[in-house]
């Protein structure tokens, strides 16, 4: 597959490195990622070849030669502002992930890119559920999580009714404005196949491990059909390039058994109370009901051993005895499970 070439011209070479660095680091796989620091290298460059994102200097705007129906021009200004003149703009002394998720925010409005998979594995969907509250599923999916973060690309979904993650990660103050799991949904309802660049404009990190912010109210499920979740699912594995998706699930998504139909592994939590027992065994009598047998075949039930200490911080989990417990249970079909299982 033939990347899109992303662009970056500035002036001032100590800056453009480092936003050069960063993004790089990030987004190699799937842009071609180019550097410049003059204007003229940078059109005789566009005389013979395309580009799809240009991130430019707003000093340097104007001696542009380049197709603006045929790339999406972003000015990088002095001030914060967001156009110039018409033109997309961002505020060039932002943190460089900002900057980055702002491109992105204004590739997923174009209707000029269409950015599909580029990864030749395919997408290893692992869901999280337990019918046993306090079980600790959310914390046991975010370790594991961020463990498969450390062998490939992994997006971690949580649709719990209160996930409590704005408080856990602090968020709180940008929690009103910031989109959700739901903004994600509806941006793809809308029919938008810029699906990719809008995902990489809302996620956030625990360490290696991207995350999209749950939603705020979990009311707003109630709209959405089983089948628009399916589809919804399913476009991970078309347009993005992410190995790995945990999915941590509550009943109150329709078509939760098809959702965790869809996965090539499903964890369930639980412990060794009797209570537990009894609702483990009501789950898997609804499913064979159901005919969701296949789900109780991938089902893997993990009862977590009391553990003297768990960090209440989310990116000290891969560094907890929850961590290497979870590591020897990834002894199942998929190679790259195993592999993340080796590293301890």
């Amino acid at each position: 597959m033939v990347k899109t070439t992303f662009i970056i011209c500035d002036e001032e070479k100590d800056y453009s490195e480092k936003l050069y660095e960063y993004i790089h680091a990030g987004e190699s796989e799937r842009f071609n990622i180019l550097l410049f620091t003059d204007i003229v290298q940078l059109n005789e460059y566009l005389s013979s070849s395309k580009a799809g994102i240009i991130l430019i200097s707003e000093n340097l705007t104007d001696d542009l030669k380049a197709d603006a129906d045929n790339s999406i021009i972003i000015s990088l200004c002095h001030e914060k502002k967001e156009r110039i003149r018409g033109q997309r703009s961002v505020y060039k002394y932002s943190p460089a992930k900002e900057i980055l998720k702002k491109v992105m925010d204004y590739c997923s409005e174009s209707q000029t890119q269409v950015l599909r998979r580029n990864c030749d594995k395919p997408l290893n969907v692992i869901g999280v559920y337990s019918p046993i509250k306090k079980a600790f599923q959310t914390t046991y999916a975010v370790t594991l999580g961020q463990i498969l973060a450390t062998r490939g690309k992994t997006l971690y979904l949580n649709f719990e009714c209160f996930s409590g993650f704005d408080y856990m990660m602090q968020s709180l103050k940008s929690s009103g404005n910031r989109s959700d799991l739901m903004d994600l949904m509806y941006f793809w309802q809308c029919g938008s196949e810029n699906f990719s660049y809008r995902l990489s404009s809302i996620t956030e990190k625990i360490g290696t491990l991207d995350y999209v912010p749950p939603v705020h109210s979990f009311m707003n499920y109630e709209g959405i059909t089983p089948k628009q979740w399916t589809e919804f699912i399913k476009a991970f594995e078309e347009y993005t390039d992410y190995e790995f998706l945990i999915l941590d699930l509550s009943e109150k998504i329709n078509g939760l058994f098809d959702i965790l139909r869809l996965c090539s592994r499903v964890y369930s939590v639980t412990d060794n109370r009797r209570i537990s027992s009894a609702k483990m065994s009501q789950y898997e009598t609804l499913l064979l009901e159901c005919a969701y047998d296949d789900v109780i075949d991938k089902t893997k039930k993990i009862s977590v051993p009391l553990f003297r200490e768990i960090p209440e911080s989310y990116e000290m989990l891969p560094y907890s005895d929850l961590a290497k417990y979870i590591k020897k249970n990834l002894e199942f079909e998929d190679e790259r499970l195993k592999e993340a299982g080796d590293v301890m």
